[in-house]
């Protein structure tokens, strides 16, 4: 199957950050060793595998992690450092890009059945949150009105990759496990170091061990700046988490949005804001992504811009 050249021509308008896990599984082998790990194949042929990663699709800062073509299936393959339970509802709008574009010049309204590739999503999790070795997320779950007369439905599989979890997977994939010692070392030292110091520490400890001796070796500034960028997106994560739950939230929509809750959420959508800012999104991105997230008018995400 090969993809359409829509899907593989987009190009970013900015430089983004990466992550260091899509850093480490860019490549197609690398690529289809954890695909072979995750779905228990055995391809040796990297160039089966077609990318289709939507790199003008950008979260945070952050490009998206990577998408894939391989065997009928399209797969969706993302890390998160930070829970989020809205993972159903990002896959939903990824999915549908993919689709669009794989699409685009084929004729959908034509009485023969398109056959499509089988979406496959799994988000790699190595948060401090804890959670399971597996749990499933659904779009439903979200659903106002439960799942009575549904008509759509996205599962996200979850898979925790912290140290000491998932060993059979690991066993099957030694650059994954080696991620996961590396990132279990960061924050073992983030205990007692700021988080530059502490990412040092744990990329010469590594080195010195053969823990993605090469990898680290070869591209450490690019781990750096990675690392640091999801630390800061943690944060603000976190920030944006207490001012919603802490502060009371859910409470407060029930009994009228109190003016406590509305300065809460003022202060989190203004460090939703400056974050984006400082990683060089532009205002129309952040005046659309704020609209998503915080359910704003328009004039009312622009006024934020402003301040």
């Amino acid at each position: 199957m090969h993809t359409n050249e829509a899907v593989l021509a987009r190009k970013p308008q900015k430089a983004y950050k990466d992550r260091m896990f899509r850093m480490l599984f860019s490549e197609r082998k690398d690529l289809l060793e954890l695909y072979n790990a995750l779905c228990q194949k055995d391809y040796t042929d990297p160039d089966a595998l077609e990318i289709t990663t939507l790199d003008d699709v950008i979260y945070m800062g952050m490009k998206n992690d990577v998408s894939f073509l391989l065997d009928g299936r399209m797969g969706l393959f993302e890390h998160q450092s930070t829970f989020n339970p809205n993972m159903p509802l990002r896959g939903l709008f990824y999915f549908s890009d993919l689709y669009k574009r794989f699409f685009h010049d084929r004729l959908i309204y034509s009485t023969r059945l398109l056959k499509i590739p089988t979406p496959v999503y799994v988000v790699f999790y190595n948060g401090e949150q804890q959670l399971p070795d597996i749990s499933v997320l659904k779009l439903s779950d979200a659903f106002m009105q439960g799942e009575d007369m549904a008509c759509l439905e996205v599962r996200v599989r979850i898979l925790n990759i912290n140290e000491g979890h998932n060993a059979e997977l690991m066993g099957r994939c030694r650059k994954l496990e080696e991620y996961a010692i590396f990132i279990g070392c960061v924050r073992e030292f983030m205990k007692s170091t700021e988080p530059e110091g502490a990412i040092r520490k744990a990329m010469e400890l590594c080195i010195e061990k053969g823990i993605l001796a090469v990898f680290l070796s070869q591209r450490r500034a690019e781990v750096m700046n990675a690392l640091l960028t999801e630390y800061d997106e943690e944060k603000v994560m976190k920030s944006l988490s207490k001012e919603f739950y802490e502060d009371g939230y859910e409470d407060g929509r029930e009994a009228g949005l109190a003016e406590g809750l509305a300065e809460g959420l003022a202060e989190g959508i203004h460090a939703f804001v400056s974050y984006n800012l400082e990683v060089g999104k532009s205002g129309e991105q952040i005046v659309s992504e704020m609209i998503k997230i915080f359910s704003l008018s328009k004039a009312q995400a622009e006024k934020y811009i402003q301040q």
